[in-house]
C-alpha cells in the first residue's frame, strides 16, 4: 500500500511578519553598497508559494553574508537637507515610522511619493522595490525601512527636456547615439547611472518620453523582452523597478507615470549597456505552476524577485514576455 507524501505547510504573512520583525537588526545594505535583499525575497517567497520550511531555510541560508545593524541613535532629519546621506537612513526609518504611526501607511506613501519619486534610481531602484515589496507585505515597520532606504539613497538624475515629446522609439534611439561617459573604476549599478546623469547630453533626452497611460506598461514590456534576449543583471532592475511602480500607482500623485521613473530607466539602460530588444527571441515554454515552483527553489535573491515581479505584471497585463523573462533566469 503506497503511503502519501505530506503536503509541507504553507508559508504564512505571520510568518513573514515575524521574520521582518526579526530582520529589522540586521543592516540594510552589506558590502559597503549593496542592498539587503533579505525583505524583498521574503515576501516574494511567500507570495509564490514557498512552504514555511523553504521560506525560513532560504532566510536562513542568505542572513549568512548579512551585516547587524549598527546601532545609532536616530537624530532629527531636515527633509531636502538630508535625502541622498547614507549615513541618514536610520533617521530617515525613525522619521517615517512616526509618520506611519501617526497618520497610517496610506497617508504617509502619499506624504513621501512626492518628495521621493524625483530619485527613483535610488541604489539601483532598491528603495524604489523595497518599498512596494513592503506595501505587499502589509508590514508598516519595513514600509519604514524601505522608504528610509529610498530617502538615504536618493539620486535624482536632472534634466532638461531641450525638444518635444518622443515615442518610445525614437526616446530610445536618441538616447542610444549618447556619448558614453566614463564610469568610475569598479563602480556600481547606481554609479554608472549617476555617470550619465552628470552628462548634459543624457538631461537634454532623457525627459522627452512621452507620457500616457500605457507607458509603465511599455517600459515594463521593454525590460522583459530585453532581459529574455540578453540575460542582462541590470535590465532585470529595470523590471523589478517598474512592477513597484505598479505596486505604488495608488499612491501616486498624479494619475500618469512619474516622469522621474523614465528618466531613471534611460540611465538603468544605457547603464546595462544592453541593447534594447522589442521582440521574444522565443517564445516562452513552460507554464506559470512549473515556473513559481522553480522560483522558490532558487537561492539567488534576484531571480526569486525577478520571477514575482514578471508574474504579477503577467496578470495584470498578459504578454507572453513575462513568463519568457523568467525563463531567462531560471534555465532548464
Amino acid at each position: 500500500m503506497l503511503m502519501k507524501t505530506a503536503t509541507p505547510a504553507p508559508a504564512t504573512l505571520a510568518q513573514l511578519h515575524h521574520l521582518l520583525d526579526a530582520g529589522a537588526a540586521l543592516s540594510p545594505t552589506y558590502r559597503g553598497r549593496l542592498s539587503n535583499h533579505l525583505p524583498m525575497a521574503q515576501q516574494a517567497l511567500l507570495e509564490l508559494g514557498a512552504s514555511a520550511a523553504r521560506l525560513q531555510a532560504w532566510s536562513e541560508g542568505y542572513e549568512a553574508h548579512l551585516e547587524p545593524r549598527v546601532a545609532a541613535r536616530p537624530a532629527s532629519i531636515t527633509v531636502h537637507r538630508d535625502l541622498g546621506r547614507p549615513d541618514s537612513e536610520v533617521a530617515w526609518q525613525a522619521h517615517f515610522a512616526a509618520r506611519t504611526a501617526q497618520d497610517g501607511a496610506a497617508a504617509a506613501l502619499r506624504e513621501a511619493l512626492p518628495l521621493l519619486l524625483p530619485g527613483t534610481g535610488a541604489i539601483a531602484f532598491h528603495g524604489l522595490i523595497r518599498t512596494g515589496h513592503a506595501v505587499l507585505a502589509g508590514h508598516e515597520g519595513e514600509l519604514a525601512a524601505g522608504l528610509a532606504h529610498w530617502a538615504a539613497h536618493f539620486l535624482p538624475l536632472p534634466t532638461t527636456a531641450d525638444g518635444p515629446p518622443l515615442e518610445l522609439a525614437d526616446w530610445l534611439q536618441v538616447l542610444r547615439q549618447l556619448p558614453r561617459p566614463v564610469y568610475p573604476a569598479g563602480g556600481l549599478i547606481t554609479d554608472r547611472m549617476q555617470a550619465w546623469g552628470n552628462t548634459p547630453d543624457f538631461a537634454a533626452v532623457a525627459g522627452r518620453l512621452r507620457h500616457g497611460p500605457d507607458t509603465l506598461r511599455e517600459l515594463a514590456l521593454l525590460a522583459a523582452r530585453t532581459y529574455a534576449a540578453t540575460g542582462n543583471f541590470t535590465v532585470l532592475h529595470l523590471l523589478t523597478g517598474s512592477h513597484a511602480m505598479s505596486v505604488l500607482e495608488p499612491w501616486w500623485p498624479a494619475p500618469e507615470l512619474a516622469p522621474s521613473f523614465s528618466i531613471a530607466a534611460a540611465a538603468g539602460l544605457l547603464a546595462s549597456g544592453a541593447e534594447p530588444a522589442w521582440m521574444l527571441d522565443r517564445p516562452p515554454s513552460r507554464p506559470w505552476p512549473a515556473l513559481l515552483a522553480a522560483a522558490c527553489e532558487q537561492d539567488d535573491a534576484h531571480v526569486i524577485k525577478l520571477t514575482h515581479a514578471a508574474w504579477r505584471l503577467g496578470r495584470r497585463w498578459p504578454d507572453p514576455a513575462w513568463r519568457r523573462a523568467v525563463e531567462r533566469a531560471i534555465p532548464f
